[in-house]
């Protein structure tokens, strides 16, 4: 006949079970009442009330102070300190490396830019995104020692392991091994068009349930997937990548745009400029813009025609210039596409790769707070993690 006696062992591990469905719970809704928290964990009331006098001692969850109306004890209600740590979110490009800097729930509170050219040294473009995580903490006022994780998204194909595999943008990035720079933080990385299609995702206006591709269109190119409300990597991370197919032309098509504008203008600025002209009604800007709205669409398309998605986001810096490229873009896409998407354009911008890579970094906290194998919960501390 068995035992009934439950070992220390054994109460040990509930107790680290309920303290992560508690901590679940409150993570998840921002926060809530002791009565919301015992229907949402599924636990008894004695053991919610035993964990959250736990986890408000170890400072895990802050108590807030009831507003006291009529008679009776007011309702406790608790949330989940995010100002504790912060998360760095870094889009790692061949012009410029931007990062945002982010609470613990993925409240912005600063971001940051810095240039660079393709022929920036290896060492030179690392030591530049440390300079950018360094000017969002200043500018957000929190000391970098407090950044629990970093999230980079970079141009290239990355793997699982967080190394850029092949970068043609950038002569000396292939190889680099991005998780292992970033060492002093819980450090995520991926490619730059699936961060920025996960910002869309969960920070833009796109449905979080339907099937999307992103448009991811800037000073480089690329598409991403959202299939059953999941980002799909691929099995090795380069799912719609169509850099290497000669049929699809569209960084070539950059120079529609450049074309149009006068040769003193810099490099970076423009494509902004031909957009603007084509704004003003000029005839060969609009012209250009029609023409890189052709190229663009020859890989929407074909994207297009092997998922059947609902929804096509036009996303990146050029999103800013969905007044005169969107209606070209969906000209062209009537003509190759039997049945064309509903079209959007991303209200992030620029920033919608550092966005999705604070996301990924984000995720990658509340794997590691909420996995009970990890043991107890220490004391809530700047270096929790």
């Amino acid at each position: 006949m068995g035992s009934s006696v439950v070992d220390g062992s054994d109460h040990s591990r509930l107790r680290q079970l309920n303290e992560r469905a508690v901590l679940a719970s409150v993570r998840a809704a921002g926060e809530l009442r002791v009565a919301q928290i015992v229907e949402q964990s599924g636990l008894g009331r004695t053991a919610v009330e035993e964990v959250l006098s736990s986890l408000v001692t170890r400072r895990w969850l802050i108590e807030e102070s009831p507003a006291i109306r009529g008679r009776g004890r007011p309702a406790r209600s608790y949330r989940f300190p995010a100002e504790a740590g912060y998360v760095a979110g870094l889009d790692i490009g061949a012009f410029s490396v931007r990062g945002v800097l982010t609470d613990l729930d993925g409240r912005m509170l600063a971001n940051a830019r810095r240039s660079v050219t393709p022929e920036t040294p290896r060492k030179q473009r690392l030591a530049t995104a440390d300079r950018v995580i360094a000017d969002c903490a200043r500018e957000a006022g929190v000391p970098v020692a407090r950044v629990w994780a970093v999230g980079a998204g970079t141009t290239g194909l990355v793997d699982a392991a967080g190394t850029v595999v092949r970068a043609n943008a950038i002569p000396d990035w292939g190889g680099t091994d991005l998780a292992g720079y970033f060492k002093a933080q819980l450090v995520v990385v991926d490619n730059d068009s699936q961060l920025a299609a996960l910002a869309e995702q969960r920070r833009g206006g796109a449905d979080h349930s339907a099937d999307m591709v992103f448009l991811h269109a800037g000073r480089r190119t690329g598409l991403a997937l959202v299939l059953d409300g999941q980002l799909r990597r691929g099995a090795f991370g380069a799912a719609a990548d169509m850099s290497a197919l000669r049929g699809v032309a569209w960084e070539a098509a950059l120079e529609y745009l450049h074309d149009v504008v006068p040769a003193e203008i810099p490099t970076v600025d423009k494509a902004e400029r031909a957009f603007a002209a084509a704004r003003d009604g000029d005839r060969a800007a609009r012209a250009a813009v029609r023409k890189y709205a052709r190229a663009m669409a020859v890989a929407a398309a074909t994207a297009i025609a092997i998922v059947d998605p609902r929804l096509l986001v036009l996303g990146g810096a050029f999103s800013q210039a969905a007044d005169v490229l969107l209606e070209p873009l969906a000209a062209e896409l009537d003509r190759l596409c039997p049945r064309v998407p509903e079209l959007h354009a991303s209200s992030l911008g620029a920033l919608c790769v550092a966005l999705g890579a604070a996301s990924l970094a984000q995720d990658a906290i509340d794997t590691r707070l909420l996995s009970p194998s990890r043991g107890p919960l220490p004391q809530l501390s700047a270096r929790s993690l």
